[in-house]
């Protein structure tokens, strides 16, 4: 980062002098208010900044201030700080890369600190999962004055002692992807990814508009290949009523398309025409469609998507 500093004074030179100038220099106003004539007179004046301190300052206090100056000139350059933050951008990303076994092996309080310093970039980080340690789950539901018991599934990653997970679903179409994907040849386990923001939550950026969001897809199922290799699906219930539909969509499709290599399938589930449709978001055609639809309701209604 010093070679870095030391090439940019080099490079925007004539910046650097201007802003240093601007640094050394007092802008300021002077108002006169006559009471009586209730009249205001406004003088302008730019000058030079007060230099008495530093003609009386020995040479380190000399120095030092002229360094203080020098660093609010490179401060103020516009291009310094873009190219600065590009290049610390790439070197964290590259030691992250490097470390990142070395920093999985660490306690999870020290793996703490290096995922909030990636939470420090402007885009969007992968960043790993953490299984949680303790995990409250309700297993009733209370209404009015009655409580009501929550239904509960086998083979949940986090389970009672029996082995139950108990979940109030969303909605009927979620159970039945819940049950439908139990029935596939291979599964094992699944997983109900927690819609609260934590490190045991897989959360997936999304653009809307000009503001970044995070939609946190609900399933996560595990299965077991004949070569006895673990394969990971993820699976969205996508409701199509919000305004912010396409946008979580064309998320998941682009984070598709980067993990593929991750995950065996990656698909969205919503109700179209009276029945279960099902987007591959791991297709290039339909990563394509997504990309340029006006709706995400097409998408589903469109011969892209198959019957689930």
């Amino acid at each position: 980062m010093h070679h870095l500093l030391d090439a940019a004074q080099m490079n925007f030179k004539a910046q650097i002098e201007a802003k240093r100038k601007a640094v050394m220099m007092v802008d300021g106003k002077t108002v006169v208010a006559d009471m009586k004539g209730k009249t205001k007179s406004f003088d302008e004046f730019l000058e030079d900044a007060d230099m008495a301190m530093i003609d009386d300052a020995d040479e380190f206090e000399e120095a030092l201030v002229a360094a203080r100056v020098s660093i609010a000139a490179l401060g103020s350059v516009t291009e310094i700080q873009l190219h600065f933050d590009a290049e610390l951008d790439k070197l964290a990303k590259s030691w992250l890369k490097k470390y990142g076994q070395a920093i999985k092996a660490l306690s999870h309080d020290r793996q703490e600190s290096y995922r909030q310093i990636r939470e420090m970039s402007t885009e969007p980080q992968d960043v790993e999962l953490v299984k949680p340690e303790t995990k409250y789950e309700p297993t009733k539901v209370r209404e009015k004055d009655s409580e009501t018991a929550l239904p509960t599934y086998k083979n949940h990653l986090l389970c009672d002692a029996e082995g139950n997970y108990p979940v109030e679903l969303k909605s009927s179409w979620e159970s039945k992807v819940v049950e439908a994907e139990m029935k596939r040849n291979g599964f094992k386990f699944w997983y109900r990814n927690p819609q609260q923001p934590g490190q045991s939550s897989l959360g997936i950026a999304y653009l809307s508009g000009e503001q970044c969001g995070i939609v946190r897809q609900d399933f996560i199922f595990f299965a077991v290949q004949e070569d006895g290799t673990i394969v990971t699906a993820l699976i969205d219930p996508h409701g199509l009523h919000l305004a912010d539909a396409l946008p979580k969509l064309r998320g998941l499709a682009l984070y598709a398309e980067t993990h593929t290599k991750i995950y065996r399938r990656i698909e969205s589930v919503a109700e179209s025409m009276g029945k279960l449709r099902v987007l591959d978001l791991t297709n290039e055609k339909v990563q394509e469609a997504i990309a340029t639809a006006k709706d995400a309701a097409s998408l589903f209604a469109g011969a892209l998507a198959r019957d689930y």
